[in-house]
């Protein structure tokens, strides 16, 4: 029998430099306030068209879109995929080891 010791393990060093992913590109102020400026007016322009021509069908369509539309937006801000935004933007903003 040996009285063996277990041999200490080295400290894990991490690397001199780490190579850097692509630097994001921030977007301009006006773009997501311009894209639902868009989508608003392409709504209301198809409303129009449909409520001119007196398609029911079709009015009736639009509005469950809006509906649902709606439905995902509220759900974003609010549910699980802001706190999951969040909380990638707080892991981005930490530094290891500190």
């Amino acid at each position: 029998m040996s009285d063996a010791h277990p041999q200490p393990t080295p400290p894990v060093t991490p690397p001199a430099s780490t190579p850097a992913g692509p630097t994001p590109t921030s977007e301009p102020f006006w773009a997501k306030p311009s894209i639902g400026i868009f989508s608003l007016v392409l709504f209301a322009l198809a409303l129009g068209v449909v409520w001119w021509a007196k398609q029911e069908a079709a009015f009736n369509l639009l509005i469950g879109a809006v509906i649902s539309n709606t439905t995902t937006v509220i759900g974003y801000y609010f549910g699980s995929s802001s706190g999951s935004a969040q909380k990638t933007a707080m892991i981005a903003g930490t530094r290891p080891g500190g």
